[in-house]
């Protein structure tokens, strides 16, 4: 995304924006955010001060730009009329004006005409369109054929870290809420949420006491655990950061990095104890749980079966 930001600033600094821009990506690769920052950048030229213009695009109170979401499941023609209705009046405030269709693949056929029309008839030298799709293939050929194409990768586990931590978020959360998703907007919320990260400290306090052979690991699950359960997503978010910490000890043992970074003195200990082949059996038990919570298993008992599991690898 940090790539077509930099094309963006670019283009808009050399004046060669085009009037229309079709970005497609994957779930995840920041198509909305980007728009977001290039509609900042559009709008800033014209203001003296633009010192609360990014929360205001975010919360969408910008009379100069508007967006287009699918009405159920498609986008409608009484939507694409809207928007020309706006665009055709005098904006509030002077300057370009920006309009965003997101999932523009689920475009009905009356409303891409108009679209179409819209598109052929600019009302404004100074108006500006941006598609969002996640998939290029699916759009009309005839929208495509008048888009300026822009491919965004999806962010990658390292890329999404950066993110959050420029964000000021704890750097333990942003080292793991990567590999739960990769859309940014879904990591902040994981990273604000107070129940994720008492799960991230359970877990550190539970492989810290993993030698601690005082404690036993299905009475510490059924006293402090028992949030873990709250909903299944919840449980599985947990049972995949365990996953990634027993591939850290595989990791390790081979010589490459590893995501724990934090847990490091444990791994190292932990990595010395088992083998290769243990440390794989006990990875399949936990994606044997992992994948009976397709078959809605009873969670309480999924937990007591993860801390049984986990009391015999000791």
């Amino acid at each position: 995304m940090k790539k077509a930001y930099y094309f963006f600033k670019q283009t808009i600094l050399k004046n060669r924006l085009a009037h229309l821009y079709l970005i497609s990506g994957p779930k995840g690769s920041g198509k909305s955010q980007l728009v977001d920052d290039v509609a900042f950048l559009i709008l800033s030229q014209h203001l003296e001060d633009s010192t609360h213009l990014k929360q205001q695009i975010a919360e969408r109170k910008v009379a100069n730009l508007m967006v287009v979401e699918p009405d159920g499941l498609s986008i409608k023609k009484e939507q694409i009329l809207a928007l020309q209705t706006e665009f055709s009046k005098t904006a509030l405030v002077s300057g370009p004006r920006i309009y965003v269709i997101k999932n523009i693949e689920k475009i009905g056929t009356s409303a891409a005409n108009s679209l179409l029309k819209f598109m052929e008839e600019p009302l404004s030298h100074n108006v500006y369109g941006f598609l969002l799709t996640d998939n290029v293939e699916d759009v009309i050929r005839t929208i495509v054929s008048r888009s300026q194409i822009l491919h965004l990768k999806s962010i990658d586990e390292k890329d999404l870290e950066l993110e959050l931590l420029e964000q000021g978020i704890d750097e333990k959360i942003a080292v793991l809420v990567p590999y739960l998703t990769k859309n940014i907007d879904e990591a902040i919320l994981f990273a604000e949420n107070p129940n994720f990260v008492e799960m991230v400290n359970f877990l550190e306090e539970m492989i810290t006491h993993w030698s601690d052979k005082d404690i036993s690991f299905p009475l510490y699950f059924a006293q402090k655990g028992r949030f873990l359960i709250q909903d299944r997503d919840f449980f599985m978010n947990f049972l995949e950061l365990i996953l990634l910490y027993f591939l850290d000890l595989i990791h390790y043992k081979a010589h490459q990095e590893i995501t724990y970074q934090f847990l490091r003195e444990q791994i190292q200990l932990q990595s010395d104890l088992l083998e290769i082949k243990d440390i794989n059996l006990f990875i399949e038990k936990i994606q044997s749980i992992l994948e009976q919570q397709s078959y809605y298993i009873n969670l309480e008992l999924a937990l007591d079966q993860l801390s049984y599991t986990l009391e015999k690898m000791r």
